[in-house]
């Protein structure tokens, strides 16, 4: 086990298939609904009041029963049925658009730009600045269009009198200025990022157009799929066990799985350390497992079909335990540390070692890359951190407490390190300089950290036998998460870690929707990631399990690390039989 060095550490339906009577699509309107003086869908502007009980649909009456229809006629449209589309225009009465939208519509489609500039004053709006960027888009067309037929004329007359006194988007208007200077059509396109009309130019306009003109007058395409498939994407959210690509999904019952989708029984047993394994991790592209151990060695294993693994190279040449170890960014090279103070970096292709660092005093406890592959951030117990080139050259110090864990974001702007402090603490690796607002405190020690792919949680083992998982905000422009000071946004309970030795856990599965984590009861332990539920407690080692990881390309392989000596792969159940 390796023991923390911290303090305390439209269209074609037949007849019979649109034969709806009109008896069946009206509605009682004899009852009054009690909702308020008025309602709102998204962005949609609020609608009349005292609507009657019959307007509105569903179990809790929350279906706007207009909006429906026009859905259904959209789709209808959309899937080519245009005359039965027609026929629940007619039978209930509502279109699936204004004429005024209609008439636009046509504008567009033919080029008649005048008239579609006319014709946005009969559209609803949010604002001015919605109006003025709805015209904006549609004589930019008509400026592109011009320039594509040569008629230079009539679009730098466009350009000085029509779109910039519009005064909308001056980078964009330089950008139109300057694409006066391409040679033809073809170059327009290509400077622009324009189809032109024969592929699909007004079309894009008026997919584009939606985004500013009311939803209630020019209804959102394709809406209706649109809300099916989020209706979908929340039921694979709530399901504990969903751990696919393709999940089986249908729309005449509610989705759910079970936990075959996850990876729960032992399918590979790796026995080639000769002492306890302290950290395992996958390569990025899911290719490569790499193991550091007491035993003074690293092993590159190549991963397989089947959640199988064959060992690659033993990497020797530590004088003391491997406690770590980190992948390049682009799987190229590995890099190593521990108890001998030295930094090694392998490659992974051939496993020889390409250089060896000594600049720490103390042993090496964590490693990070940067984006580059060439640089990396080293931290100690002699209470530096230290950024290097790949040739050895210190670029940077900073003075800590001692580090336990390092990360580096992916687009290489924030170094984030666990200390001795029971602290998280965030620098700006450009300047070099701790942004103190970002720092995340914690109670306990923190002995691990992992940061989610997406950049925006954290997540923290703790030695009070339990694992928080914090919001980061937005790492792009250092704000603070509006739950930043509040504490964890989800408590992870069930394991046992006491302080004494390094538990890492990791995020994983199909969005990393699940929580994985080492265990000083021998077994490993899954959550589910979003209600915090913990789904298994997995036999399989005999001693502490000190580090797991989840491949990151096979959703359902994970390896698991322990003091036994061994390292596990895990699958589910069908692939174990399998094996």
């Amino acid at each position: 086990m390796q023991a923390v060095r911290s303090r305390k550490c439209s269209r074609d339906l037949s007849s019979a298939d649109v034969a709806i009577s009109r008896k069946r699509l009206k509605t009682d309107d004899s009852s009054d609904m009690e909702n308020g003086d008025a309602y709102t869908n998204g962005n949609c502007s609020p609608v009349v009041a005292q609507v009657s009980q019959s307007e509105f649909l569903g179990n809790r009456g929350m279906i706007n029963r207009k909006e429906y229809i026009r859905l259904l006629e959209q789709a209808l449209y959309g899937l080519g049925f245009r005359n039965a589309a027609k026929d629940l225009e007619v039978a209930s009465g509502i279109d699936c658009e204004p004429a005024e939208v209609r008439a636009f519509r046509h504008a567009v489609t033919e080029g008649s730009w005048d008239r579609a500039v006319k014709l946005l004053g009969d559209l609803t709006f949010s604002g001015e600045v919605a109006h003025k960027k709805a015209k904006f888009l549609v004589l930019t067309e008509k400026y592109l269009e011009a320039l594509a037929k040569g008629n230079t004329s009539k679009a730098v007359k466009c350009l000085r009198m029509e779109l910039a006194p519009l005064q909308v988007d001056t980078v964009q208007l330089h950008k139109l200025a300057n694409a006066v200077m391409c040679q033809d059509e073809e170059d327009l396109q290509k400077v622009m990022g324009w189809v032109g009309p024969d592929n699909g130019s007004r079309q894009n306009l008026l997919n584009h157009l939606q985004e500013v003109v009311s939803p209630d007058m020019m209804i959102p395409e394709a809406r209706l799929q649109s809300l099916v498939e989020q209706a979908l994407d929340r039921q694979l959210e709530r399901c504990l066990f969903h751990n696919v690509r393709k999940p089986m999904v249908s729309l005449l019952c509610d989705y759910q799985c079970g936990r075959e989708q996850i990876p729960s029984v032992v399918c590979q047993v790796l026995t080639d350390h000769t002492d306890e394994v302290w950290h395992v991790a996958f390569s990025h592209d899911g290719t490569m497992l790499a193991s550091a151990s007491k035993d003074h060695t690293a092993i590159i294993y190549h991963v397989q079909q089947q959640q199988h693994v064959v060992k690659q190279f033993t990497l020797t040449g530590h004088s003391a335990s491997i406690a770590y170890l980190a992948w390049s960014p682009d799987d190229t090279m590995l890099a190593t540390c521990g108890s001998d103070n030295v930094l090694r970096v392998w490659s992974s292709s051939t496993g020889e070692c390409l250089q060896q660092m000594s600049h720490h005093s103390k042993e090496v406890s964590s490693v990070a890359w940067l984006p580059d592959s060439k640089r990396l951030v080293t931290g100690s117990h002699d209470k530096f951190m230290m950024l290097a080139d790949i040739q050895g050259h210190v670029q940077r110090t900073w003075k800590a407490s001692h580090v336990h864990d390092l990360a580096i974001s992916k687009d290489g702007r924030l170094l984030f390190c666990v200390t001795s402090e029971k602290k998280v603490r965030i620098y700006n690796l450009e300047t070099g300089i701790e942004l103190t607002g970002l720092t995340i405190e914690e109670k306990c020690s923190i002995t691990s950290m992992f940061i989610s792919q997406d950049q925006r949680h954290l997540l923290l083992n703790l030695s009070q036998q339990r694992i928080h998982l914090h919001e980061l905000g937005d790492p792009s422009t250092n704000t603070p998460s509006p739950n930043a000071g509040m504490g964890p946004v989800q408590k992870y309970m069930g394991l046992e870690q006491k302080g004494r030795f390094v538990v890492r856990s990791c995020l994983g599965g199909i969005n990393q929707a699940f929580v994985l984590s080492g265990s000083e009861d021998n077994k490993v332990h899954i959550w589910h990631r979003a209600s915090g539920d913990e789904l298994a407690a997995l036999e399989g080692h005999t001693q502490t399990v000190n580090s797991v990881s989840w491949n990151p390309v096979d959703h359902q392989m994970f390896a698991s690390a322990s003091d036994d000596k061994t390292i596990n792969i895990w699958g589910p159940a069908a692939a174990a039989k399998d094996s």
